[in-house]
Parts: C-alpha cells; structure tokens; sequence
C-alpha cells in the first residue's frame, strides 16, 4: 500500500506508528493528532476532543491498515540491514585478513559483534583476564580474544589473533627502533 493520498491521513499514521516505538513525542493518540496539524481541545484528557478524533480517524480501516504496513517495512528493514552488515563487514574482514591488515580485520569483527548484540564491556572482562597463566601462545592469543569479549574463541580465530599478535609485536618493534634510530640487519 503506498502513502495515504491525504497528507493529514498519512502523517498521522505515521506519527502512530512513530509512538508504538517512541511514545514520548505522542504520549496519547490525541497529542499525535494534534502533532500532525489537526486543531482539537483537550489534547491529552479523556474525552477531550482530540482523543475523540484521534479514535475515530483510527477507525478508518485506511489508516489503521497504513499503521501496519509501516510496522511490517520497519520489522523487515531491520533485519535486512543488520544481515547486510555482517555481509560487509564479513568481506571487509576477509580482504582485510588476505592483506595482512589484521587491525583492520579486527576492527571488522568487532563492528559485526556490535550490530549482533554480542559485545561485552570491556573493563569488566579485562579485569577477570589473567595473562600470566598463558603457558603457550594459543593460551595467549585465546586470552586476546577474551579481552575483547569473544568468551569462546574456536581454534581458527586463535591462530588469527596469534598472527595478529605477531604483526604488533613487529609494529611495536619498527616504531622502537625507528625512535632509537636503530636499522634491522637484513
């Protein structure tokens, strides 16, 4: 169903739908009825006029219809966007990966682990890492992970981090050697 031709009509089932979701702007169907430029007395009172219209207007099967249409779009807009993330965010990771640009990999799964709802505060997870009992660099490069909120890494997203960890060491190396003036015998 496209927009209501009546602008009124249309502008108000949107401000419905809008206070299904946020119900500060239209704490009453009145106060969206008067939102959407409809004149009434007693907005926000029982009885008074707005609500009166408000309910009636939402009577018209039109609007009412309308109302759910925008429901289902923003239900289907939801999940199709956050799906279509992970895809992008997946690629960028994988060409990140392939380009020995393990930071920006990173950057990659953490932003995926975002939109998924699957990121832990960091300052509570740190504190319950303890790196000294590390016995291997698997044991690292999984305590890595935890760091960051990957509660249970599998074996192929250890070796990842092991790399990773690898690459800043260097980095961290080059920027040591460069501040000391020091070059690498090749």
């Amino acid at each position: 169903m496209p927009a209501l031709k009546n602008p009124r009509h249309e502008a108000f089932a949107r401000a419905i739908f809008v206070g299904l979701f946020q119900p500060n702007p239209y704490p009453t169907h009145g106060h969206a009825y008067v939102a959407v430029g409809y004149r009434a007395k007693g907005v926000g009172e029982a009885g008074g006029s707005a609500e009166v219209n408000a309910s009636r207007l939402l009577k018209n099967a039109k609007i009412f219809d309308r109302v759910k249409e925008l429901q289902q779009e923003a239900a289907e807009l939801t999940k199709e966007t956050a799906e279509k993330c992970v895809q992008e965010l997946n690629e960028l990771r994988r060409d990140a990966h392939s380009n020995k640009a393990y930071g920006a990999a990173v950057a990659a799964v953490m932003g995926k682990a975002k939109i998924l709802n699957l990121s832990v505060d960091q300052h509570q997870f740190r504190s319950e890492i303890d790196f000294s009992q590390a016995s291997s660099m698997e044991d690292i490069g999984r305590k890595l992970l935890q760091s960051v909120g990957f509660k249970e890494p599998d074996d192929v997203s250890i070796k990842e981090a092991m790399a990773a960890n690898d690459e800043f060491i260097k980095e961290l190396e080059r920027i040591r050697n460069a501040a000391q003036g020091l070059t690498l015998e090749q």
